[in-house]
Parts: C-alpha cells; structure tokens; sequence
C-alpha cells in the first residue's frame, strides 16, 4: 500500500528534490539514545540536502508518550506499531523517490530490521556521546516529554550497530555543524 504525505506531520514529506551536492536520494535514519542529537543533526541534513526529514518521536502515540513522561519505559510491544509508522514513512519516500531522513533512537537490531523490511535500503548515522555529556544536554532540553532519567534505560536497551550493519558511528562531542559536515562527506564518498 502506498501512503501519502497526508498520513504524516505537515511539513515533512516534500516534493522530490534535485540532488543536492551531487548527493543521490537515499533513506537516512539518525538514530542513537535521548540526548545523541538525532534531531539536530537530522534537522541540519534536511537544510543541506532538501529531503524530507521526521522526528520519529512525531510519530508515538498518546500511550507511549505518557508512559516516557511518566518515566516508565518502553517494551519491544510498545514500540511495535510505533517502528511500523516510521517504516511507513521511509518507504513513503523511497515510493516518492525524495530521499528522507529519520530521526529515530533504533537502539535495537530487531527496530533496525523492521525499518529496513521489505527490502528497503537505509544507512544508519549512529550518534553516540559519553553518559556525562548526554546526561548534560537531557537537563538543559526543553519541551520534550522524555524525562532524563530514561536515558540508564536506554543505555541499556542499546545494541550498537554490528559491523555487517549499513552504519556509520559518530561520536558527537563536537558542535553540530561540525558532525553535519563530517556526515555530507560521508555520504558524497559512498555509494549512490
């Protein structure tokens, strides 16, 4: 079933776009724990690149974002239809052909699996930082409804990505621009 841009937030699914940078449309999901900068940085690939680009978080619905602000975490059942939402809107894309990128925590291989079923091709930007720093950006966000004490969970929850993975791995210590720019050159070097 092909979806259209209406079954998803306004202002995410957009017109295809020409390739911007001599970069061709590919899917691209940020992913990492609370506080890794998956929306910041998938925000800033959206300005360079044109595509697409949704907060997975937009996606969740009234019962998991009550228990997250309640500071009770998510199971794998929780997250199911949530990780078919966010599959839904890649292969929305890729149907549209404008490239897209997610912003979405996928801590686990079975949650990076479901993205990709169906035989879609995603490359994973993995943005990982020390517990010290993560900890210091969650109490200085605002208006988000995840708690700082979920990150230990989701620390725990996380299966880095293995090396037969299409991931990248970034430590982001820098400022974003910086991890913006080292991703742009990763994806001009690699394969179309």
């Amino acid at each position: 079933m092909s979806l259209n841009s209406s079954a998803f937030p306004p202002g995410h699914v957009l017109p295809a776009q020409p390739a911007a940078h001599g970069i061709g449309k590919r899917l691209v999901v940020v992913m990492g724990v609370c506080g890794s900068g998956k929306t910041t940085i998938a925000e800033g690939l959206h300005n360079e690149l044109g595509w697409p680009w949704l907060d997975a978080d937009t996606l969740h619905d009234a019962d998991n974002i009550a228990k997250m602000r309640d500071g009770i975490p998510l199971t794998d059942t929780d997250r199911t239809a949530w990780l078919e939402r966010c599959h839904a809107w890649l292969r929305s894309c890729a149907e549209n052909r404008t490239g897209g990128i997610l912003a979405c925590s996928a801590l686990k291989r079975a949650y990076r699996n479901k993205l990709c079923a169906q035989g879609l091709h995603v490359q994973f930007i993995y943005l990982h930082a020390d517990e010290n720093t993560l900890n210091a950006r969650l109490n200085t966000r605002t208006g988000h409804f995840m708690p700082p004490s979920q990150l230990p969970n989701q620390l725990d929850t996380l299966e880095p990505p293995h090396p037969d993975e299409a991931a990248w791995s970034l430590q982001t210590l820098h400022q974003p621009a910086e991890t913006i720019a080292q991703i742009m050159g990763l994806l001009k070097a690699s394969k179309n």
